[in-house]
């Protein structure tokens, strides 16, 4: 961070709020002119994130291929800053003070330093304050004023989620981080970003789509808040979902498997949060206005009435932004009343004509004549085609060969079966977007692709790659090995199609004690007034959350804390790591 203090003079790191795959949140502050401090958030992204990636990035591209990529990288990530430019100023909108974009000394990349105002994130809200019904509809009511903005901007998020929503310490709920927003209010091309415990089945599947895509992972939030943070088809607290049983779940809900309902909230908000939520995009609210509509209906116990559909005809029809009308004139059946000069062009009076009128002799006549000819042209045709078979087969005979069967040269080729065609994978995703493992831990990684792989197709070939092998590694089958201490991002990618990747952030973590015991008690238990405690002879064994055990018998590895005043009996307690056990010892006058 010494560019940070070049950079931004006068102000002073106080901690790291958090960091993630895009970078690192800091709080900073400063002493203004009064002498009282100002507080702001710094979030600062490395463009590479590492020597390493770079390294890895030229292992697969030149350096000239690589560089614009980077640079590309860098426009996007700034996308961020005019974006929250254009919505500066709206209460529901985290406030974006300036950005400063700063190149490396050694031209490898960039550091981006955005600064904004200091919140407190969804997440740590909820498990610090809780969240009741009426917080979930305030916080649904902000989030669609937000993107009220957004739409008339043009711009949809892509990523709403928990971890992008802030609250500031008036209880006022902001949305941030617009790091993959894109301005345009409908998407035709198969790009899929966001999360996807939030994330729409129409981007999930590489469809096109328009902002009500953010309607959808507002819905998916407001969800998560009324059943017990969790998503629909998980198990319910205390249980622990595995990875299998959330990819299970994502999977069910983009196929448009019918949701549970929430487990708290009353009818009228269920409906709600159901209803935004739904897998087709007809169903949802057309709009932010319409959802924060019903939201306030729903914070009265009321209902929104079922809405009529109207007919693209009918005068009460709505008609979204992007909704075309098609230019070609609608097609209106004719009434038999009104074209009446038309049949006087159709030939009805003259066939009427010729049923009255008796039909001509002259014609009959001519008919033998011209049926004779055809009869004598269609016998000439068929005599020539029998004598050319003849000469063509009396022509094959003379090889001097007596075999009648045809040769092989002369079969008719069997029409191959058309090779299936070759699967066109628009995404992928692993089957966990992050996991926290134990030195040592194992773990199986599982990649599905859409669209899914027709009968006779084969499943595309995957490349597994490791941002730092000294922490995890992960095998061409996705198998992870945690090795030490610290956090990587493994990333899967289609080969020879680098652009079709996901990722999953790995945390390993040293082993914890679960459980603590003696194996062997010390040679002394019993003391006389005055003595110190003595554990030699203790020997403890350490049980860990990785299956593993150590003995412990070293006393400079464990504290042992004994009230030795006094007499009777005394409990003395051993520490090792975060978990005790206690043995008894007794105090008497002679021992």
């Amino acid at each position: 961070m010494e560019n940070l203090q070049s950079s931004l003079p006068g102000w002073e790191i106080v901690r790291c709020i958090g960091s993630g795959s895009s970078g690192k949140v800091y709080e900073l502050k400063k002493k203004d002119e009064y002498g009282g401090d100002f507080h702001c958030a710094l979030k600062v992204i490395s463009v590479p994130g590492s020597q390493k990636e770079y390294d890895e990035m030229l292992e697969t591209m030149s350096e000239f291929a690589m560089r614009a990529k980077l640079r590309e990288k860098v426009e996007e990530i700034s996308n961020e800053y005019r974006l929250l430019g254009a919505l500066r100023g709206h209460p529901n909108v985290v406030n974006c003070e300036d950005q400063m974009i700063i190149p490396h000394e050694n031209d490898m990349g960039w550091d981006i330093y955005i600064r904004m105002e200091l919140l407190q994130s969804l997440p740590d809200y909820v498990r610090e304050n809780g969240m009741t019904v009426e917080n979930v509809i305030k916080l649904g009511s902000d989030m669609c004023s937000a993107l009220e903005l957004c739409r008339e901007n043009n711009i949809i998020h892509r990523d709403i989620k928990p971890q992008n929503i802030f609250v500031s310490r008036y209880g006022v709920f902001k949305l941030g981080d617009f790091g993959v927003a894109k301005a345009s209010t409908i998407r035709t091309s198969a790009d899929k970003v966001g999360t996807y415990s939030y994330m729409a089945p129409e981007v999930y599947k590489g469809k096109g789509y328009d902002d009500r895509v953010d309607i959808y992972s507002l819905g998916m939030v407001l969800y998560w808040l009324l059943n017990e943070r969790r998503g629909p088809f998980l198990p319910m607290p205390p249980q622990t979902p595995t990875a299998e049983q959330t990819t299970d779940a994502q999977i069910r809900r983009f196929r448009g498997e019918t949701l549970p309902q929430p487990k708290n909230g009353g009818a009228a908000l269920k409906k709600v949060v159901m209803t935004a939520c739904s897998y087709k995009i007809a169903d949802r609210y057309s709009d932010p206005a319409e959802f924060k509509r019903a939201l306030k209906l729903a914070a009265q116990g009321k209902a929104e009435p079922e809405p009529v559909q109207p007919s693209f005809g009918s005068d009460e029809a709505t008609v979204r932004e992007d909704f075309k009308a098609d230019p070609r004139p609608e097609y209106i059946p004719e009434m038999p009343t009104e074209p009446r000069p038309q049949p006087k062009q159709k030939p009805r009076p003259e066939a009427a004509q010729a049923k009255k009128t008796p039909p001509k002799q002259a014609e009959p006549e001519k008919k033998p004549k011209k049926s004779m000819f055809g009869y004598i042209l269609a016998l000439f045709l068929i005599i020539a085609a029998m004598a050319t078979a003849i000469i063509v087969f009396a022509l094959s005979g003379s090889d001097g060969g007596k075999d009648d069967q045809p040769k092989e040269s002369v079969r008719p080729t069997p029409t191959a079966t058309p090779e299936p065609e070759k699967l066109d994978v628009k995404s992928v995703m692993l089957s966990s977007p992050s996991l926290t493992l134990t030195v040592e831990d194992e773990a199986q990684l599982k990649v599905s692709c859409m669209p899914e792989p027709a009968a006779g197709q084969d499943a595309p070939e995957y490349v597994w790659k490791s941002s730092d092998t000294s922490i995890v590694t992960v095998s061409q089958d996705g198998k992870l090995t945690a090795v030490s201490e610290g956090s990587a991002t493994i990333m899967v990618y289609v080969k020879d199609k680098m652009e079709v990747y996901d990722q999953c952030t790995v945390i390993v973590e040293r082993p914890k004690v679960t459980e603590l015991t003696i194996e062997e008690m010390p040679v002394k238990t019993v003391y006389t007034v005055g003595e110190e405690l003595d554990t030699t002879g203790l020997v403890l064994r350490a049980y860990y959350n990785n299956g593993s055990a150590k003995r412990i018998t070293d006393p400079s590895e464990y504290s042992v804390e004994c009230d030795m005043t006094g007499l009777g009996n005394r409990e003395a307690t051993v520490s090792y790591d975060g978990k005790t056990v206690t043995y008894t010892v007794r105090i008497s006058l002679f021992g």
